[in-house]
């Protein structure tokens, strides 16, 4: 049987241009904008977006079901099952499994970038530019959604609109996979385009429009996709070094400072206090954060989302992720005649929707034992304000949690006199959101972190989560001496260097006759140098190392030292000392408490007017037992260290770094391909990531025992083994 490229043939038999109806798909309120060809251009984007829903929600499914944070119940279907127990179902076994539908995005990209006019001119301005390499970035990203899953794929940029372009394929030498994928896309011009502004579908200057999906209007900026963003996880996944690292942190970099505003900081509440203690805490719902599904503006913490229709009549519904966690849908369409200016109808109608959910006990996955774990491992703190500036004193501390759980997890649903825990991101308080939403500002924060980490540089890493990265927080140089003799042997007998400070000369003397002298001659033979190198002139050799600090008024220094020449890399990718990053926070502080209770004891939040305070108090002296640098390192792998190096560091804020991805970025489809990427940079730095990542998924239904709980035994060891077996961690693609 001949083996081909995947489903390429079902491509060729679909459309051979991009003209996709619209009938089925959003519409755009573009007005009389200037950046759109009127013939085919505008639907031929349209018709990508229209694409893009169809892997939209496999995204967060697949990318969360093979993870460690979400547990299948007695409700999962056969296919989910198999999915997250790594039994490999085929392609096309589910319609989560179709793989042509990612192709068939790329190959209405290739139609559009093949047919694209890009020296068309209007008004002196090329205005197809934005557009085009808008749906570069998309094609990029296609690629990288499939080398995750795939591992290795078929790289194609040529149209397909018949067999004869897959038969003419040449199938081995177009293969790509995290490590040469970056090159074929900067091949292809993507690079070249990572200053291209957004395109405008807007009325005025300056503006992007909105997508209409029938109950909102959705900024049609949040349907960019960033291309540093996509530059940087290239960069990240594949991993090659200290050098890869630095790349993808610099694009990260950039974009944070280019074209995000600074994330403040949102406060936890007190929602429980007895007796003048606070009980109990959470993150306000009306956060940005809390709204990570909804449709935004793009002023918010979402960057990317892909929005769906709200009802089955004006197109695709995104539904399946709050259906599988536990929300069933469903769906209204409305309709009322439009008015013309004077007011009387015009027999045109405009249709709309709505989407509603209900709880539902059958819900196919719940939170896993592994993340329940991982949020009762946390500990938020709770402080009464003093007088303005000065340091609050502590007024509860609430351990075993974390603030953000309460958005994350609906915990008291119960059916019958028992719980059901439900992921409720997807369809919080009720509110169904009609986006699926690929990239936000704290994710990006989070891969900055890991990627400066990698590049050598923890505790500028660790300070992302701790304090945030400005001027009043970056962490400071401290140098310690050590005072090391170099020792020389010739002919048996052990030299150490002496160094004349005002001459630079060099000599040689033995440990019990340091006054006397020895240089080598040409032909390296010791010469007796003739004068007493006894005054103070004269220094031993030493090995001179320098310490880095975590942070100002840290307690303990670092566990490792390097040498000058790392400073060298401390390129734009580590100067956060502009104003523009003043406003950030410590991604950790979410979770971990930042109330301060005023003199009557209301709420009060935090604002960028007490920055000041902020910083003092947030991660002060008081609390450092409970997210110290120090502490943090010993609970995540340096404890069982006797004398930890800089790799040793690096791997244990990389563990601490997966916990924060956790508690940040849960059930929004990133996890199991975040543990594949970080577990390849373990095995790259020979720390066992293999085992470590089967270790973590297979035990994703055991949770360890404390204080408040027995062990669970949930353990997988069939699930453990089959995961020490790499190509497990990926779909197979099919076979024609």
């Amino acid at each position: 049987m001949k083996k081909t490229i995947i489903a390429l043939a079902a491509i060729a038999t679909a459309s051979a241009s991009l003209l996709t109806s619209c009938n089925d798909m959003m519409t755009v309120d573009a007005g009389d904008k200037v950046y759109v060809n009127a013939q085919d251009t505008l639907y031929s984007y349209l018709g990508i977006m229209r694409a893009m829903q169809d892997v939209a929600e496999r995204q967060v499914v697949l990318g969360e079901i093979r993870g460690d944070l979400v547990s299948p119940t007695e409700y999962a279907t056969d296919t989910l099952s198999a999915i997250s127990g790594f039994d490999n179902p085929q392609d096309e076994s589910c319609s989560m499994l179709n793989v042509a539908d990612y192709y068939n995005v790329i190959n209405n990209c290739n139609f559009y970038i093949h047919n694209c006019d890009t020296n068309a001119v209007k008004s002196n301005i090329k205005y197809m530019i934005p557009e085009y390499a808008q749906v570069n970035a998309i094609r990029a990203w296609a690629y990288l959604q499939l080398v995750k899953n795939y591992r290795e794929v078929p790289y194609i940029t040529e149209p397909v609109s018949n067999l004869e372009v897959v038969e003419n394929f040449n199938y081995k030498a177009n293969l790509v996979n995290k490590d040469n994928l970056i090159d074929r896309l900067i091949e292809d011009g993507l690079l070249r385009m990572v200053d291209t502004p957004y395109p405008q579908y807007g009325n005025t200057k300056n503006t992007w429009g909105t997508w209409s999906n029938g109950a909102n209007d959705i900024s049609a900026r949040l349907c960019f996709i960033p291309i540093r963003v996509v530059l940087g996880d290239l960069y990240l996944l594949r991993g090659n070094g200290e050098s890869d690292y630095r790349q993808a942190a610099q694009y990260y970099f950039d974009f944070l400072k280019n074209e995000a505003t600074p994330l403040y900081t949102q406060g936890c509440i007190a929602t429980k206090m007895r007796s003048g203690i606070v009980t109990d805490a959470r993150l306000n719902s009306w956060g940005q954060w809390a709204n990570t599904y909804s449709y935004a503006r793009e002023t918010n913490e979402v960057i990317t989302t892909i929005p769906g229709a709200a009802n089955a009549g004006l197109g695709k519904m995104l539904t399946r992720v709050a259906d599988i966690f536990g929300y069933t849908p469903s769906s209204s369409q409305s309709s009322a005649e439009t008015a013309d200016d004077e007011g009387e109808g015009t027999g045109e109608y405009d249709v709309s929707g709505a989407i509603s959910v209900i709880r539902n006990y059958k819900r196919q996955y719940c939170p896993s034992e592994a993340y329940n774990d991982v949020n009762s491992d946390q500990t938020y703190i709770i402080y009464k304000a003093s007088t303005l500036g000065g340091q609050a004193d502590i007024m509860s501390l609430i351990e075993n949690h974390d603030a953000r759980y309460g958005i994350s997890v609906e915990a008291d649903f119960s059916y019958e006199g028992e719980t059901y825990p439900l992921c409720s991101k997807a369809a919080r308080n009720f509110d169904f959101y009609y986006t699926i939403p690929i990239y936000r500002k704290t994710l990006v924060w989070l891969r900055l972190a890991e990627a400066i980490n990698r590049a050598g540089y923890p505790e500028f890493a660790f300070a992302i989560l701790k304090d945030g990265l400005n001027q009043y927080t970056i962490p400071v140089m401290a140098t310690k001496t050590t005072a090391t003799n170099n020792e020389y042997d010739f002919g048996g007998v052990i030299y150490n260097k002496k160094i004349n400070s005002d001459t630079g000369v060099e000599v040689y003397v033995t440990p019990e006759d340091p006054k006397t002298g020895f240089t080598l001659d040409e032909e390296g033979n010791l010469v007796e140098y003739g004068s007493s190198v006894s005054t103070s002139k004269w220094q031993y050799e030493q090995t001179i190392s320098y310490s880095r600090e975590m942070r100002r008024g840290s307690d303990e220094p670092m566990y490792y030292l390097t040498d000058t020449l790392r400073l060298t890399h401390f390129n734009q990718w580590l100067n956060f000392k502009d104003d523009v990053w003043n406003g950030t926070y410590g991604i950790h502080a979410k979770g971990a408490g930042i109330l301060k209770l005023s003199a009557d004891g209301k709420n009060t939040q935090w604002t960028s007017n007490n920055l000041g305070q902020l910083l003092t108090n947030i991660y002060g002296k008081k609390d450092s037992v409970y997210y110290d640098y120090k502490a943090q390192l010993l609970s995540h792998g340096i404890a069982a260290i006797a004398s930890p190096t800089l790799a040793d560091t690096i791997d244990a804020v990389e563990n601490i770094i997966v916990d924060e991805l956790a508690l940040e970025t849960a059930f929004e489809g990133n996890r199991f391909t975040d543990l594949v990427r970080i577990a390849q940079h373990k095995d790259a730095s020979g720390k066992q990531g293999t085992q470590w990542l089967a270790r973590k998924i297979a035990n994703r239904g055991s949770r360890k025992a404390s204080s408040t709980s027995p062990a669970i035994d949930g353990y997988d060891g069939t699930l453990y083994t089959k995961l020490l077996n790499q190509q497990n961690w990926y779909f197979e693609l099919p076979q024609w």
